[in-house]
């Protein structure tokens, strides 16, 4: 009889947390159900709240982070049939092994929340320090992959994502687990004994941390609206939607190229002072193949403005090439006034991590070219400010953006082909990302994407421009560049996360370390607890 009950409590635990990844999974893009984030993970909570062994916690949390992972993360098999010819059997073992990896960070997250019920620990800080430490260590473990990061569901709530200014991402993220923590503690309140202490203390807390979040916000956005204008820049974006199969075929290099100056003559019409087209999306080598770069030369000095675009590069000495993903900015009369070698390389889509270790997978990490990363962060002089150029992958990472600004960038310019993710959620998580870039900086984002989302982003995070996906475009924005003052953030990077990472520490090791030295910790009255 108690195995049954054992079991039945156990199903539903499994069902609470299959219901979190759903719900966490819909709340980012596309599906735009941004507000299921503010309670997503409460059935994952309630589950660690009901009687079960400190191992089915890691269960629960594995359970909620791989739905969430194979519902947000599904596009990569689409990218590796069509792009890597990888079979789709073995597509989807290597997606299932990628949520597993993604979804061991929610077990960590699950199975230290048990601990901490156990120790007494306070979960309203506990809960969403523990969150943004994995979640930090998710962005730079196994050259790291911080997509889908919990704070970017909120990419289009102006008011509460100005606090990225001083905290990252990672602070609308410590607030979302913070929201849904204190809906779990009130809810654990009313269904134990109830008191009136437990019920409002959490809400108390609650009101004043989101009360000061959005107080912060509305402060913040005033600011940007009245802050006096340094100077402005006029940007052309150009989205070529040329095929991925087409794209390095010798016999289509004349149609891309003819598609790239037409869509640039229909936006060079505004008169701007710079044209922006996505990564490599010169179909030739540009520092080499002098046949198409005289061609391209002539059409910039016909044209009379600068253009930035993306090309691949390579050297060879001594026997040994080296192939590199760059970004050009030429203005007329011939000049190359600057370049960027992309530093962070996509894994198995630029080179193979661990390649010696992956001979049992040898066939596919063939077809994988080995690019060279960039050595160091060069800016463009545009002649109306200085403009930074991450390469697609790389805007998806906080600290690389910063370096940028911090070298004193204006605005930023990132290339990016999305093209390989075809009609998934992938380019609208992708635009998402860059929304945060615009806000932690306080710097305009302008993106050129092959096969979109093209778009401009203001300072606020607030969304100028959007292209559809899959379309061939041209459009021209201002970019206003105000007088501010460089952020908290671009100062001095993921100081928030390193405070949740100390948090987390002290909160997992205190009680070890006092009960190694003879002393008690308090724990949490909860007496259908049964122990592992």
């Amino acid at each position: 009889m108690l195995r049954n009950f054992y079991e039945k409590l156990t199903s539903l635990n499994a069902l609470l947390s299959l219901i979190s990844g759903i719900f966490m999974a819909l709340s980012f893009p596309r599906t735009e159900l941004s507000a299921l984030a503010f309670f997503a993970l409460l059935p994952l909570l309630h589950a660690l709240n009901r009687p079960q062994k400190r191992l089915s916690a890691l269960g629960c949390g594995l359970i909620t982070g791989f739905v969430f992972s194979m519902g947000t993360l599904y596009w990569v098999t689409y990218t590796m049939e069509n792009y890597g010819h990888v079979p789709k059997i073995l597509s989807l073992f290597i997606l299932v092994l990628f949520s597993l990896y993604i979804a061991s960070y929610t077990g960590l997250f699950a199975y230290g929340v048990s601990w901490m019920h156990r120790e007494g620990i306070p979960l309203l800080l506990g809960a969403p320090s523990l969150w943004v430490a994995l979640e930090y260590a998710r962005g730079y473990l196994l050259t790291g992959f911080p997509w889908a990061l919990f704070g970017y569901t909120q990419y289009k709530n102006l008011l509460v994502i100005q606090v990225a200014d001083i905290t990252g991402v990672y602070g609308v993220s410590f607030l979302l687990v913070m929201i849904n923590t204190v809906f779990a503690e009130v809810l654990r309140s009313l269904k134990d004994s109830f008191s009136v202490r437990g019920f409002f203390s959490p809400l108390l807390v609650l009101m004043i941390i989101v009360g000061l979040t959005v107080s912060y916000g509305a402060y913040r956005l005033h600011g940007i609206h009245t802050a006096e204008q340094q100077s402005s820049i006029r940007v052309g974006v150009v989205q070529g939607n040329i095929e991925q199969d087409q794209k390095w075929d010798p016999a289509s290099r004349d149609k891309i190229l003819a598609v790239y100056m037409r869509l640039t003559r229909r936006a060079s019409r505004e008169k701007p002072d710079l044209i922006i087209w996505p990564e490599a999306s010169a179909p030739f080598f540009f520092m080499t193949e002098k046949e198409y770069q005289s061609q391209f030369l002539e059409f910039i000095d016909d044209l009379g403005i600068d253009v930035l675009f993306g090309s691949p590069d390579y050297t060879a000495m001594n026997g040994d090439s080296r192939f590199y993903n760059s970004a050009f900015l030429v203005s007329p009369g011939a000049r190359l006034k600057g370049r960027y070698d992309k530093i962070h390389l996509v894994p198995f889509g630029e080179y193979v991590p661990f390649r010696k270790a992956l001979f049992f997978i040898k066939p596919i990490t063939d077809q994988i070219g080995d690019i060279t990363p960039g050595k160091k962060i060069s800016l463009m002089q545009t002649g109306k400010g200085l403009c930074g150029t991450p390469i697609c992958f790389e805007v998806i990472f906080p600290d690389l953006v910063r370096r940028f600004v911090l070298e004193g960038a204006d605005f930023i310019a990132t290339l990016t082909n999305d093209d390989w993710f075809g009609r998934s959620s992938a380019p609208y998580q992708h635009f998402s990302m860059a929304v945060f870039r615009a806000v932690e900086n306080r710097v305009p984002v302008v993106r050129s994407a092959n096969s979109g989302i093209s778009g401009v982003i203001a300072q606020d995070g607030r969304i100028v421009k959007q292209t559809d996906i899959f379309v061939e475009d041209a459009f021209t924005e201002d970019l206003t560049l105000l007088k501010m003052d460089r952020t908290f953030y671009t100062h001095f990077g993921d100081l928030f996360a390193y405070f949740c990472i100390a948090a987390t520490v002290l909160s997992l090791c205190v009680p070890l370390v006092t009960r190694s030295r003879g002393g008690k910790t308090p724990r949490a009255i909860r007496p259908q607890d049964s122990r592992a």
